[in-house]
């Protein structure tokens, strides 16, 4: 039992492939069906825009601002987002392979319909994001801010929260099996009690837990 959750949490991701060099870039406009390829990207305004099956590949992008942008079936490979925004974007339908997203906010952001695989989350605040009928593969989160999170109707595998505030999270319908959310913070998430088989979870979080499904928790002599 040790060595399979052991072997959860430490699941080789495939990071993203990068040229070694990168030639700077400037994009001011995204274009339906545009695709963007091997350059590295610093402080693009792109805040509000629309525009769908855009291609990002092999990408540095560095203090963009994309929130409120509309990006439907947007495709995101061998890319990694370093501090941007997208608050409250509108993703329907992304598909995203080896991705990086490192200290980004993404509050609000709405990924309905989302397929990622290798995709990693760190530092990120996504307070009252919402993931819903998607599919997440071999996905981590380490250090995010995820409160009120909406995770309905998702089907996560190799899924890792390592140190994430998970606090009032609905993750309402979704398929938890083998999903690894030691180290982080269960308080008042909404869930039901069959998700929960075959998730890992450390002792605190037993309590959580326990607290969540109406049992009652005494030591002996209480």
């Amino acid at each position: 039992m040790k060595s399979r959750m052991a072997s959860n949490r430490n699941a080789r991701m495939k990071p993203p492939q990068l040229p070694a060099d990168l030639a700077p870039g400037r994009l001011t406009t995204l274009d339906d069906e545009g695709e963007y390829v091997a350059m590295l990207l610093a402080d693009s305004d792109l805040a509000g825009q629309s525009a769908g099956n855009v291609v990002f590949d092999q990408l540095i992008v560095r203090h963009a601002s994309l929130s409120r942008a509309r990006l439907p079936k947007m495709k995101m490979s061998d890319t990694r987002l370093e501090a941007c925004d997208l608050s409250g974007a509108l993703l329907q339908k992304a598909r995203w392979y080896r991705v990086e997203l490192v200290g980004c906010r993404l509050t609000g952001i709405q990924l309905s319909e989302f397929n990622g695989e290798d995709v990693l989350f760190r530092g990120c605040t996504m307070d009252s994001a919402m993931f819903t009928s998607g599919k997440l593969r071999t996905v981590r989160f380490e250090k995010c801010t995820m409160r009120r999170l909406l995770l309905e109707k998702t089907v996560l595998a190799g899924a890792v929260f390592s140190e994430c505030d998970l606090a009032e999270a609905d993750l309402t319908g979704s398929t938890l099996k083998g999903v690894d959310f030691r180290g982080s913070n269960l308080a008042g998430i909404h869930v039901e009690e069959r998700q929960l088989q075959g998730t890992i979870i450390d002792s605190l979080q037993a309590i959580q837990v326990a607290l969540l499904l109406g049992i009652n928790v005494r030591e002996p002599g209480e």
